[in-house]
């Protein structure tokens, strides 16, 4: 489908100056689209819109849509400053509760969490060896944790056998997939939620070894074995973003 892109700053549409709204560009993109959008990313808010579609059609839905915006805005503004820096002073968001990260010169490498705080020991640490440190202390967590269980409940389901492997990977957006070959992978990183979220992620993954699909016969089976399932859902849908490294 082909579309056109023109840029413009939107700062004080329709003369009414708003100080307080973070600074963005507004993007448009004309398709063969019947309907207006907009869509609010690395603040750039995109508008889709039909090709016969004014400019000053544009401006007003933008306009009339400036609230909404702005919240989008502010909650990107939010999340930026939430990612997680594996660095000495910064925050980590563990099992749901925010640490704060200390680097302790030691010779022996290993992550504790003692009260608040999040423990990263080695010798003459920086930020990259760090960030080594805690993805190991990850990979050993997940596995074991995650694949013992993800058998556990595959033999559960009867359905062990189906599994041919289970893979820890990160990956840049997904928290789990299932193959039709029977392969079971899932992020490691999923290791920082609480142990409630993680055990929605297994069982969600297994229970693709049944129905291959997000069919209602798959999240009946889901809910049978996690029946906050949603909850998890959103609850991960809302922090996620607080994960990844």
């Amino acid at each position: 489908m082909a579309r056109t892109k023109s840029k413009v700053v939107p700062l004080n549409i329709g003369g009414i100056e708003r100080q307080h709204v973070l600074p963005y560009r507004c993007e448009v993109e004309r398709s063969r689209r019947k309907t207006l959008a907009l869509y609010v990313k690395h603040r750039t808010v995109i508008v889709r819109c039909p090709w016969q579609a004014s400019r000053r059609e544009v401006n007003e839905f933008i306009a009339s849509n400036q609230q909404w915006i702005e919240n989008r805005l502010l909650e990107e503004a939010q999340r930026e400053r939430e990612v997680l820096r594996i660095e000495r002073g910064a925050k980590i968001f563990y099992r749901a509760r925010e640490l704060t990260i200390v680097f302790r010169e030691g010779r022996k490498e290993r992550v504790l969490v003692n009260g608040d705080q999040f423990i990263i020991q080695g010798h003459k640490l920086n930020p990259s060896k760090a960030r080594i440190l805690v993805e190991d202390y990850l990979i050993d967590k997940a596995s074991e944790y995650i694949i013992p269980r993800a058998y556990g409940l595959a033999r559960h389901l009867g359905v062990d056998r189906k599994i041919k492997e289970i893979k820890l990977r990160k990956t840049k957006s997904k928290w789990g997939h299932c193959t039709s070959q029977g392969i079971l992978q899932y992020n490691w990183l999923i290791m920082l939620a609480p142990y409630s979220i993680i055990d929605y992620m297994i069982t969600h993954e297994v229970c693709h070894l049944i129905h291959m699909d997000h069919s209602r016969r798959f999240w009946e089976l889901v809910q049978s074995i996690c029946p906050n399932y949603e909850h998890y859902v959103d609850w991960l849908k809302q922090h996620e973003h607080r994960f990844w490294f």
